[in-house]
């Protein structure tokens, strides 16, 4: 199951981070969808999502390879996951992995803005859009996390960075939801 990381605050002292989920299933209809669409000969939106396909294989990489590095970085073996209230170890273990997947997430950004939509549908162009708000706000929450994780490197627990860690958790929540309706319009992609 590919999950994408979200980061929450926890009752009491602690911040603890938990994860979303977005379903294997919905995953291989994005790239079924992608590979029926760009199966479609010459079209401008055929030709769009033969392109589209690697750069979002990319992205799912980035984040999963991520998930992978963060689960590894905190798994204990109480079952408790990302659990860093006080810990100083954990965010400094995290935060390397928090910085590294801002920056692929923006080489994913970089390749995501130099496709050529001319031509395709409004459907098409849409789910373009999605895409991009929801890599954006995979990185706004990456920097966010990173910066609170650094500030709790620091010794800092405060009102501020558990803020840091709510907007991280609320930009997640936003590009999951972003990705959702993406796929959804991929189905009303049309030659």
């Amino acid at each position: 199951m590919n999950r994408f990381v979200a980061i929450n605050r926890s009752k009491g002292d602690g911040v603890t981070a938990g994860m979303f989920t977005m379903s294997s299933a919905r995953i291989i209809t994005a790239f079924v969808a992608v590979t029926v669409i760009g199966a479609c000969g010459g079209s401008a939106a055929g030709s769009y999502f033969d392109t589209a396909g690697p750069i979002l294989d990319s992205h799912s990489r980035t984040m999963t390879d991520a998930e992978a590095a963060m689960f590894d970085a905190t798994s204990t073996g109480n079952g408790a996951v990302f659990a860093f209230g006080g810990d100083i170890s954990t965010a400094v273990t995290l935060l390397p992995i928090f910085r590294d997947t801002a920056a692929a997430i923006e080489g994913d950004i970089a390749e995501w803005d130099r496709l050529d939509v001319a031509g395709i549908s409004e459907a098409a162009t849409e789910h373009h859009s999605l895409i991009r708000e929801a890599m954006s706000l995979r990185l706004d929450a990456m920097r966010d996390g990173g910066n609170a994780l650094e500030e709790i490197a620091g010794g800092q627990i405060s009102d501020e960075v558990r803020t840091m860690l709510v907007d991280a958790e609320t930009a997640m929540s936003e590009a999951n939801l972003r990705i959702k309706t993406a796929l959804d319009r991929v189905d009303l992609v049309e030659d």
